[in-house]
């Protein structure tokens, strides 16, 4: 007698979230990216609102974004990111970070997560950013990955580091070289931690108006050209709308400071699965605004 074989309704939701998980992340992925590892994901709803164009920038969120960044801050900072990706609680993606100015430079600590319970990918970054002259700073980040798959796969953790440069011509003009696992690491031997070289560029068009672009280079996959533009109708408030190609991405967002409080929102929409909403909030200790300037005056 053959005997029926029943299949239990909570290995088939396991199983149901393996296939979504794996048919996002691999739709995320350009083509030749499926063999070369997993996304490098990026923090910060000021970048998400300008298409990820925000390798020339020097503020709290450099920490993920360009750790050169780091030479010009002058106050301890904290922030925190998350963003539900493409609605699916599977892939919901957080980010903290934290930095602290020293005698020659900032230090910075990061930390990223993404996935659920049964799949997840962590990265944890400990920076160090300094100016190399007034208008000239460089940054290097060591990163632990760790990587865990329920069941038989089970877990890996892989070393890498990155880095870049900043370079301030004029007050209005900045331009970012960022570069992301030079040494190739991979998770396992057929799953490379994606190399990426980023350069950027940044010009303010007077007190209302920044225009950011930047390209992008996964050493497996090809180019991807990104650019966005930040408005500042009012003091405090910042309108933001970016756009990126290899996937088309377009992106808006807007941002509001209290004091030293800065929160920002921001909604990408994916060419195939959709959109995504973004939310940050930062904290800088010990900065100044300009009413107590006033005030003070």
């Amino acid at each position: 007698m053959i005997k029926s074989i029943q299949i239990k309704p909570n290995l088939m939701g396991s199983i149901a979230k393996y296939v979504i998980v794996f048919a996002m992340l691999v739709a995320t992925l350009r083509p030749s990216d499926c063999l070369a590892g997993f996304p490098e994901e990026q923090p910060g709803s000021r970048a998400a609102g300008l298409a990820y164009s925000t390798t020339s920038f020097s503020d709290g969120w450099s920490l993920f974004h360009n750790q050169a960044g780091l030479g010009y801050q002058e106050n301890i900072w904290v922030g925190a990111h998350h963003e539900n990706r493409f609605f699916s609680p599977e892939l919901n993606f957080s980010a903290i970070g934290a930095l602290m100015p020293v005698k020659s430079g900032s230090i910075g600590l990061s930390i990223k997560r993404l996935g659920f319970s049964e799949f997840n990918q962590t990265k944890i970054g400990l920076a160090y950013g300094m100016k190399l002259a007034p208008n000239l700073s460089a940054g290097v980040q060591l990163n632990t990955h760790y990587v865990y798959i329920a069941g038989e796969y089970g877990s890996t953790a892989a070393f890498t580091a990155e880095g870049g440069l900043i370079y301030s011509p004029t007050d209005d003009l900045s331009i970012g070289f960022h570069f992301i696992n030079p040494t190739r690491t991979k998770l396992h031997e057929n799953e490379r931690i994606p190399t990426l070289i980023n350069l950027g560029l940044s010009y303010q068009l007077g007190d209302m108006v920044l225009v950011t672009s930047g390209v992008e280079k996964n050493l497996d996959a090809n180019f991807t050209y990104k650019g966005g533009v930040e408005f500042k109708p009012i003091e405090n408030l910042y309108l933001r709308a970016g756009m990126a190609t290899n996937p088309s991405l377009l992106t808006f967002g807007l941002g509001y400071k209290i004091q030293s409080i800065q929160m920002d929102l921001a909604f990408s929409h994916h060419e195939i699965l959709g959109y995504t909403p973004h939310f940050s909030i930062s904290y800088k200790f010990g900065e100044i605004n300009n009413n107590q300037l006033s005030e003070e005056d």
